[in-house]
Order: structure tokens, then sequence, then C-alpha cells
């Protein structure tokens, strides 16, 4: 075969078997899609995040003194001479107590400070006695307005008992939506900070001019931040700190670690990393196993061509190349454009919620998922060694072999047949159903895989809605509970596409293998109703069997999500998500079986039955 004539004979394969070059390229662009989506949120999630610090110069270290009077001017002179430092600031910090309600103040050098300076939203700094900027409120601290006036008796040794707003800002340290809690000598205090204050030294009673309870030191930077080098680093350095002014007796010693929002935003990244890692397993074993099924089937229709091919003296590299070019060129370019898809939508997608938690800067780009390409490799080697193996087997046999129909499995009797009493009572066609199922156990086994992974992701998608439903009233989740619907519905939608490709791909090979019985129950005067059912009805059973069986497992695998991400819990679901994930899964099986009922009516009978 001359190599142009090879090409010819290898697109035209491609072109000739769509409905399976098709199910290949669904699966796995919403593998990838996924895949590759998640493996690039920390990256591009972390990149935003950090611009808070990167362009907010912030402490790396909080050194608070544990004596009364604050640090001494030694201590102070100390800290400041520490080699390394690129940045320090002292001032004083306390919480105080109003009405049963809590707020914190610091006072600080605005003029010369550089650390953890406030950003203006509204207002101005403080130009006189009594005025403070307040920290921008969210779901548990209250929100302040420029003008806003409080009288705190406690602060009136500072000169701050009659306090004005006379600005609204942001902190690099308080950059999550959730409390912060009281700094307090009872350990059973458990209350949140209601407001935090910034006030100027200039504008305070001159004693405070040496009370400095807080020094904030800046180094230069060696390491990113949300790296495990710089986590590391300051470790060390607090390690170090400690030892350099006496122990934790003298002093504690603060890494942006021990900081709420920071460590709060360290966690989620984390937990997200754990998901996208459980994703892929599924995925490439469904991946894996459709393209078996479908390289199978397309082997078996052309084992004459082959045999053709093999007696010629074709080359079997040639052989081999023609099929494994089919499986890698449509799962490859379905893997291929899901990531692309995956890392340009899905942090789109769940960036409302990370905005509903964090101070994010917009979203930034990141196109490099390390998760995703491996994804990709795996999924585009295992397809390889998948197509290899099975033509490798196909070309062991003699062309003689090869020429003639393979013989059917033999049927025997199935486990159901023993049981007389209900075997019996069963119709013609179900029977053949039951038999069927248990003949073609190979597609049974991917069938209910398939479905029962699809059940599984309407199962959370419905779950997420029904937890956000429940947590809209919770102060500290109102805002990512609201920014939930997008995801669920997204959730939802991909189970749905997987479930079609994966379906609509079996029931187009389950009627090719039975072209020849349903033009022969054609002839028999069987209506097109009757052929469609005798097709569909196996693959209808095997998807309402596999989603009711799957459900406990899949409420299972919600609770330890929805536990592990601090999020709600299964109590929270409603008993129509369970009702809705086995209908959602079921009605698009018929949507796909009834879009399908064309290709049993074109069956031809004369040529089908011919073949025989």
């Amino acid at each position: 075969m001359k190599k142009d004539t090879y090409l010819r004979n290898v697109f035209r394969t491609l072109f000739s078997h769509k409905g399976r070059f098709l199910g290949n390229f669904v699966v796995s662009f919403l593998a990838l899609l996924i895949t590759a989506g998640l493996g690039v949120l920390p990256n591009g999630f972390g990149e935003s995040y950090v611009k808070t610090f990167v362009n907010h110069p912030t402490p790396d270290l909080i050194l608070s003194s544990k004596a009364k009077t604050g640090f001494s001017q030694e201590e102070i002179d100390k800290v400041l001479s520490y080699p390394g430092l690129d940045a320090s600031e002292t001032l004083f910090s306390m919480d105080t107590e109003l009405n049963g309600e809590y707020y914190r103040f610091y006072i600080r050098d605005f003029e010369r400070g550089t650390l953890d300076i406030p950003t203006l939203k509204q207002g101005r700094m403080p130009l006189g006695k009594g005025e403070v900027v307040a920290l921008e409120g969210n779901n548990v601290r209250a929100k302040r307005a420029v003008g806003d006036t409080f009288a705190f008796d406690t602060m009136g040794l500072f000169g701050l008992n009659d306090v004005t707003v006379v600005g609204v800002g942001t902190s690099p340290l308080y950059t999550h939506s959730g409390g912060n809690r009281v700094r307090s000598e009872d350990p059973n205090n458990k209350s949140n900070v209601t407001a935090v204050f910034y006030a100027d030294f200039r504008y305070v009673y001159r004693f405070l001019d040496h009370w400095r309870t807080d020094i904030y030191v800046h180094f230069k930077g060696e390491h990113a931040y949300l790296t495990k080098g710089y986590d590391k680093a300051m470790e060390e350095k607090k390690a170090e700190m400690l030892a350099y002014l006496g122990g934790e007796e003298n002093v504690a010693v603060l890494t942006l670690q021990e900081n709420e929002s920071y460590a709060l935003y360290s966690k989620y990244t984390e937990k997200i990393q754990m998901i996208g890692y459980v994703f892929p397993f599924f995925f490439l074993l469904v991946g894996v196993l459709v393209n078996s099924i479908t390289v199978s089937r397309l082997v078996q229709d052309e084992r004459l061509q082959i045999g053709s091919y093999v007696a010629l003296g074709e080359p079997k590299s040639w052989i081999l190349g023609k099929y494994t070019s089919f499986s890698c060129v449509s799962v490859g370019s379905g893997a291929l454009l899901g990531y692309f898809a995956g890392v340009a939508s899905l942090p789109a997608l769940i960036l409302p919620a990370y905005e509903a938690v964090f101070t994010m800067n917009g979203l930034s780009w990141e196109f490099f998922s390390l998760l995703g390409i491996l994804m990709v490799l795996a999924l585009f080697l295992a397809t390889f060694l998948m197509t290899f193996l099975t033509i490798h087997a196909h070309l062991k046999e003699t062309p003689a072999a090869l020429l003639r129909e393979k013989a059917p499995k033999a049927g025997r009797r199935i486990l159901l047949e023993r049981i007389g009493f209900i075997w019996s009572h069963l119709s013609f066609s179900i029977k053949s159903m039951f038999r069927n199922i248990f003949r073609q156990r190979k597609n049974f086994w991917l069938t209910s895989l398939s479905v029962g992974g699809s059940t599984l992701l309407v199962f959370t998608g419905f779950s997420l809605l029904n937890v956000s439903d429940a947590l809209l009233e919770d102060e500290l989740f109102k805002s990512v509970a609201s920014s939930m619907g997008a995801i669920s519905t997204a959730i939802v939608l991909i189970a749905m596409a997987m479930d079609v490709a994966i379906v609509y791909l079996l029931a187009n090979m389950n009627i090719q293998e039975r072209k020849r019985e349903i033009a022969t129950m054609k002839v028999l005067g069987y209506t097109t109703g009757q052929c469609c059912m005798y097709c569909f009805r196996e693959i209808l059973f095997i998807a309402t069997l596999a989603s009711l069986v799957s459900l406990p497992l899949d409420a299972l695998i919600v609770h330890f999500v929805l536990h592990y991400l601090g999020f709600g819990d299964i109590g929270d679901v409603r008993w129509w998500s369970y009702v809705l994930s086995v209908a959602v899964v079921v009605v698009s099986t018929v949507l796909v079986n009834l879009l399908l009922i064309r290709r049993v009516r074109q069956i031809n009978t004369t040529t089908s039955l011919a073949a025989e």
C-alpha cells in the first residue's frame, strides 16, 4: 500500500466512525476540562491573592510584648538591628470592650510607617485628635462609614474617648470575610472583634511616644508568598527571634501562617489541590474503558479488512498505526481542547466563590496546569497501550481466521434463570435483556461506572445548592453560599454531558452490533418502537439501576467532601436532590435513546441480512 493511499485510509476511518470518534472526544474533553481547571486554580488564584501582600508592604513577623509596659527601648533597638531586616515598624495595639462588643485599636505613625498601612477606600487619613480610619466591614465585622462617632470610656487614657471615623480602608492582614478573635486573657472568650480602628501617634497623648506593644518586621524577600520555602524560612526566623529576645515568656512571635486570613487561604488551597488529585483517577478509568470498547468494536467491524491487509503482506506496523491513530487523535484532540477550555473557564467560574471569602485582585490567568498536563499524558499513553494491545491480539490470528466472522460467545444460563418462579413469569424481551446484559459484561461495568460517576457529579451539584441555601442565613458563609449557584449548575451540566456522551456511544454500538437481529425483527413484523426497545431497554435498565445503587455511596462521598471543605453538612441536602439526581441521569439516557431512533429506522433489512 502506498503512503498516500495509507493516509487516505486512515482519514477515511476517522470520518466514517463519527459516533465513536465523538464518544472518545467528549469524554476526554470533559476529563481535562475539570482536571486542568482544578490544577490551575492554586497558582492562578494564589497569584491574585498575594498581590495584596506584594502591593502593600506586609510584616513577615509580628512581635507582641508580653510585658504590660510593652517593649523597652533596649528591646526595640535590638530588634531593629537584627540582620537581614528590610523594613520595621513599632506601634501600640489593644482590644477594648464597649457594651459587650470588642473593638481593636492600632495607634501608629502614619507619616513614617510603611508596613500594613491601611489602603483608603473612602475619606482621608487622621489629621486631628480623636480621628481614626476604620477597617472595612465584612460578614462579621460591622460596617463603618465616614462620619460615624463613638464614645470609648476605656480609651480616654489615650485621648481617644471620643472617636470619629474619617476614613474607611483595607489591610493585608485582614483579607477574609470571617471574624477575628478578640485578644483576651480569658481562654474561653471566643468573641470576634466588632471593628478595627487606626489612630495616629501625633494625635494622642504624648506619653504613648514610648509605649510600644508590637513590632512589625519585614525581611528581604527570598521566597514567594504561599510557598513552602517562604513558610519554612519564616518559621526559622521566628525561632531565631524568640531566642534573640529571651524566649516565649517575654514575647509572642507570629508568622503569616498564624494570621487568620493567610492561614485560611492556605487551607482552602490545600483542599482544592486534594480534590483535584481525586478526579483524574475516575476520568482516566472511564476514558480508558470507553476507548477500549470503542476500539474493540471498531476492530471487530473491520476484521475482514485487517485479514485482507495481513494476507496481502501489508506491514503490521501500518495496521497498528491506523487504529492507534484513530484512538490517539480522538482522545488527544478532546484532551487538548478540554485542557485549554478548562484553564480558561473553570477559574472564571469559581472566582466569585473565592471573592466572597477573600480579598482577591481580579483573575490572574494561568495556563500551565501540571495536573492537566500529567492527565493528558496519562490518558494519551493509556489509550495508546490499550489500542496497541487490542490490535496486537487480533494480529496474532492467522489471515484465514481474520477473514472469517468471529463466532459469537456461546450462550449459557444466567443465575436468574435458575430461579424458576421468577424467570418463568418474565416476558421474552425481558429475558433477552438480562441475557444480553450478562453476555456483555464489559459494557455493563462501563455503563454502570460512567452512570454512577455522572450521578455522583449531579448529586454533588444539587448538594452544593442545598447547602448554600441552608447557609444563606449564616453571616460567615452568606457571601460564598450565594455564589454557589453557577458552580452547582456547571457541575450538573458537565455530569449530564458525560452521561450523554457515554450512553450515546454505547447505545450506538449496541445498535451496530445488533443490525442483523434488528433486521430479522423487522422482517418478522416488529414495529420500529419494538425494535428500539429491544436495543435500548438494557441501557435504560443499567442506567437506572446504577444511579440508584450509587446514591448511598454518593451521599457518603459528598458527606466527606463537605466535611473536608468545612462547608455545610450532608444533613442540609434535601430529599428532592436524591430524586432529581436519579431523574436527571435517567432522563438524559432516555433523550439519547430517542435521538438514536432514526439509526434503528435507517437499518436496511436487505443489506443487513445479506451480510449473514
